[in-house]
């Protein structure tokens, strides 16, 4: 019995030990990049103020949506409102100015100017008929003098006139003076208007209200930040994968990713930028992806896990990762079953998905594989059924 017991244990002993096999097959094979990162606001709008005062009002709260040019808050504005009313009434007197040089002063002067030459014709004929009297001895030297007197007193009246006409014309010294004090008065309350818009914060974009640093009572000062927003736009990602799989990530690759806090509300997300540069205190590489249709929990600063599909093949020559010896080197390796012993055979890995690898070169499908860590190259076997043909 004994010696039939051992004749049987050396005989199992030269077959070799009972082994798992895998069946090289076809199929789908999908490489990742798995990192995680945090959800990045398209922007980050910090509002302040141009002019201090005191804050007399704000109307939103943290977490508020607000629409672009909505009014976020107010300062006390009695001061700048005085300022415009002042100015506009330097604007309507200098109207007014302008207005009287341009509707009275231009038309009496014109017509002052024609009175004048008028008198200058008159007097002229004056000179001339005394001139004729005085040659016939009818008149005396006095009158003819008197005449010339009269002449040359109605020349430089219209000479005056005619200055005086010019100077409230369209183009004259008066008129252009009065058009400067207006455009001066108009600047000075457009200046005012300014002011008091300043005294007014609103929001430059539509987006959600994250931090309100003020309230009723407060000393806005030039400057300082009081209220900011994330301006609204398509969410995005910031994630940094190793250094490693810098070479693998391509721009337009699609993902899909998940918030640490809703793990199971995974969506769709694209990879749009990848840094220039290596984080060279980290090993890291930065990578944004852009989410077109983000869910509706997801929130700035969010951390969130990511998985770039890097490569896809739909039917690969594939092995699980647990057969390949070596996987992670430049000689990966397996043991093939050919008859009753396992040979060593080099392979060329392609992608590698999370449990399969993709063998580009070294086996052929339907050929079967050792699943034995432990078995050495050239070892006598004893299959079994390859797994999942049992």
């Amino acid at each position: 019995m004994l010696i039939a017991a051992a004749a049987t244990w050396g005989v199992l002993r030269w077959l070799g030990p009972r082994v798992e096999t895998v069946r090289v097959r076809e199929r789908e094979i999908v490489q990742t990049v798995v990192a995680s990162g945090r959800v990045a606001p398209p922007a980050r709008i910090e509002l302040g103020l141009l002019v201090a005062g005191i804050v007399s009002a704000v109307h939103v709260e943290e977490g508020a949506h607000v629409l672009e040019g909505e009014l976020l808050l107010e300062l006390d504005d009695a001061e700048a409102r005085a300022m415009v009313a002042q100015a506009l009434a330097r604007v309507r007197g200098a109207r007014a100015s302008a207005g009287s040089v341009r509707r009275v002063q231009s038309p009496l002067a014109a017509q002052a100017s024609i009175q004048a030459g008028l008198g200058v014709e008159h007097a002229q004929a004056e000179l001339g008929r005394l001139q004729q009297l005085f040659a016939a001895g009818a008149t005396t030297r006095a009158a003819l003098d008197d005449a010339r007197r009269a002449l040359e007193l109605a020349r430089s009246q219209a000479q005056g006139a005619a200055v005086q006409s010019l100077s409230v014309g369209a183009s004259g010294a008066e008129s252009r003076g009065a058009a400067a004090q207006l455009a001066e008065a108009e600047a000075a309350l457009a200046a005012a208007e300014a002011r008091l818009s300043q005294t007014r914060l609103v929001a430059r974009a539509a987006g959600v209200i994250v931090d309100r640093i003020v309230e009723p009572g407060d000393v806005a000062q030039p400057g300082r930040t009081l209220i900011a927003l994330n301006r609204d736009g398509a969410a995005e990602l910031v994630v940094t994968p190793d250094e490693q799989n810098l070479a693998l990530l391509r721009e337009g690759q699609p993902a899909v990713a998940s918030a640490d806090a809703f793990p199971d509300d995974r969506f769709a997300a694209r990879v749009v930028f990848i840094a220039p540069a290596v984080d060279a205190r980290r090993g890291t590489i930065e990578v944004h992806l852009s989410v077109s249709q983000p869910p509706a929990a997801l929130r700035p600063e969010m951390t969130v896990s990511v998985e770039v599909e890097v490569g896809r093949a739909a039917r690969a020559i594939a092995l699980p990762v647990s057969v390949v010896r070596d996987a992670g080197t430049e000689t990966p390796w397996v043991l093939v079953a050919q008859g009753a012993r396992a040979v060593r055979r080099s392979v060329r890995i392609g992608l590698r998905g999370d449990a399969q690898l993709e063998i580009r070169a070294g086996l052929r499908v339907g050929e079967l594989v050792v699943d034995d860590a432990g078995l050495a190259p050239g070892a006598r076997i004893r299959r079994r059924a390859p797994r999942g043909e049992e």
